[in-house]
């Protein structure tokens, strides 16, 4: 690896040794003051990502308080219904940030700065940055309460260390390796040949051994593998901790061949830049087929990701001698225990069919494009991780204002946004804003965002599928709960929805101000508490909610109530 691949890592190791202070009072501390449990670990394989940081169960609660990791400031904070929910970004001197997220909400010398700003801007969502001296933090200081806000799956607080110059993420399980018991090894549950230019077991296509335990104990593979060519390994497993039934990702997996290293992968520091190419590190097919996730121990041509260790030929392994070759891997965690797993293939000489060319073969290395009857598309250079054979596909159709598109396979990952245009067939809508394209499934169509241009959707797409035009003319819903309460309860809430194009935006006014709404995105329940500091007792006052969707539709309501 070269100097300045490897470079970043030092320094992340060097910003880690600056935290790791004997003295007990100048120590990190532990966001939370309960028993230490991880519900994820750093580097997990997740959808489109690596997950950046660790997860720390709350006992199935929300409301517990969270404590800053060391002395700082506040630099930035982020309200959305989605991804992080609520999040505090705390920068600290040494050039790292740490980071709390999906929150219940903010310590109050926080939330005071929050709630000003929101009313300030007129939105529930921010994404606000500070100065240092803006809000200062003392070291062990409670700066939240833990929660369940944004795309979270259930009580936890996600934790991560960045660095503050590049906004890389650093594994943050080293600080906690004393607070968490882990005496568990990694476990392999498959293991997976790819004939990349060869053949495994007689055929050209990936074939999988699972793990099995024979009667004395030991763990074996349920086949055994011959190939001849060139070929691919893969390999899914997973880590486990003690005391906890969860699954995690596995630190670090080394393969050998006949007692040489020829393939590893580790993660303990992560670009976002980088995240994506997850989807060429994995079976992507796999994953969008099956939700497995094998990891490949073979390097694409388009896969740039820097997580990669020592490696030879890419991790290609050609099988040209009739004998047996005796691989190995080697599975470690954070807490250093390892699994060890020997198996073997063997070289059976047979012929090695060439495989056929598509109709329209893209490079990975070079600009792509395609044009057909009413559609449109260009790939940028780097998009894929290897070399594709595009098909497309395209339907009449009476129920949409387009033909039906069948973009090639959607077990294809592409690693950034391509330029497509869908022409209309049916142009006939009055206001041109009620069209959207959308990605068609088996009983509906997920709104893509797109802009109509002289008779056709202009869209940035990162995914392949079959993608229609169609229309958003139906105004969202908003259901009012049990509005008799809200004076009593002091709080006003509903459930807003959008069966089409999906909610893009909201407002509430109170007496003709503006109230501040949170909306939560899993529930879609939007909600008010009362600010007895804006909203005057003992009276009468008037609600206006407007929610609009993504085309434009928007439905009001106006109701009174007394507080």
């Amino acid at each position: 690896m070269s100097l300045k691949k490897i470079a970043p890592y030092l320094l992340s190791l060097i910003a880690m040794s600056s935290f790791a202070r004997n003295a007990e009072e100048t120590a990190p501390v532990i966001p939370l003051k309960i028993p230490l449990y991880l519900s994820g670990n750093f580097g997990e394989l997740r959808s489109n990502h690596f997950h950046s940081g660790i997860d720390f169960k709350t006992q199935g609660r929300t409301g517990l308080p969270v404590y800053s990791f060391d002395e700082g400031w506040v630099s930035r904070i982020g309200v959305s219904a989605w991804g992080y929910g609520n999040v505090l970004y705390v920068s600290h001197p040494n050039g790292t940030t740490s980071v709390y997220a999906h929150l219940e909400s903010f310590s109050p010398f926080i939330e005071e700065v929050v709630k000003k700003i929101q009313y300030k801007k007129e939105t529930f969502t921010l994404d606000q940055h500070f100065k240092k001296g803006e809000i200062p933090v003392k070291r062990g200081q409670q700066i939240a309460k833990s929660g369940n806000s944004g795309s979270s799956g259930g009580p936890h607080v996600h934790f991560e260390i960045r660095d503050s110059e590049s906004q890389d993420v650093i594994d943050p399980i080293y600080f906690f390796k004393d607070q968490i018991k882990d005496n568990r090894k990694p476990e392999i549950r498959a293991v997976r040949l790819y004939p990349l230019n060869g053949v495994v077991n007689g055929e050209q296509k990936s074939v999988t051994a699972n793990m099995v335990k024979k009667e004395n104990g030991n763990e074996t593979l349920d086949k055994t593998f011959t190939a001849w060519g060139e070929i691919g390994l893969g390999i899914k497993a997973y880590d486990r901790m003690s005391e906890t039934t969860n699954i995690y990702g596995v630190k670090r997996i080394n393969l050998y061949l006949d007692d040489k290293l020829i393939f590893s992968t580790h993660n303990n520091r992560i670009s976002f830049s980088e995240t994506r190419y997850l989807n060429s590190l994995t079976d992507y097919a796999d994953w969008k087929k099956n939700r497995s996730m094998v990891v490949k121990m073979f390097l694409e041509p388009g896969n740039l990701y820097s997580g990669y260790g020592k490696m030879v030929n890419r991790g290609v392994v050609k099988i040209n001698e009739e004998r047996v070759y005796k691989f190995r891997y080697e599975l470690e965690d954070a807490h250093e225990n390892k699994t060890v797993f020997k198996f073997n293939v063997t070289g059976v000489k047979q012929p090695v069919p060439a495989k056929e060319k598509g109709e329209n073969p893209f490079r990975y290395d070079r600009k792509n494009s395609f044009k057909a009857e009413n559609f449109e598309m260009t790939f940028p250079k780097g998009v894929f991780y290897t070399d594709v054979d595009f098909k497309y596909s395209a339907t009449p159709s009476q129920k949409y204002y387009s033909d039906i598109h069948k973009v090639h396979e959607n077990t294809t990952p592409l690693h950034s946004r391509c330029e497509m245009v869908i022409k209309l067939t049916n142009d006939t809508l009055p206001d041109k804003s009620k069209y959207y394209l959308g990605t068609l499934g088996k009983n509906s169509v997920s709104y893509v965002g797109a802009e109509y241009k002289n008779g056709a959707m202009h869209a940035k797409v990162r995914d392949f599928g079959t993608y229609v035009v169609t229309k958003d003319t139906t105004k969202p819903v908003i259901t009012p709960f049990a509005p008799e309460n809200w004076g009593k309860t002091g709080k006003l809430t509903f459930k807003i929805s959008d069966a089409h194009s999906g909610i893009r935006d909201w407002r509430g006014e109170i007496d003709g101000e503006f109230a501040l709404f949170e909306f939560d995105g899993k529930t879609a329940k939007l909600s008010y508490k009362i600010d007895t500091a804006r909203i005057g007792k003992g009276k009468k006052h008037k609600l206006i909610l407007t929610v609009i969707d993504n085309c434009g539709n928007e439905k009001k309501l106006e109701r009174s109530f007394n507080w």
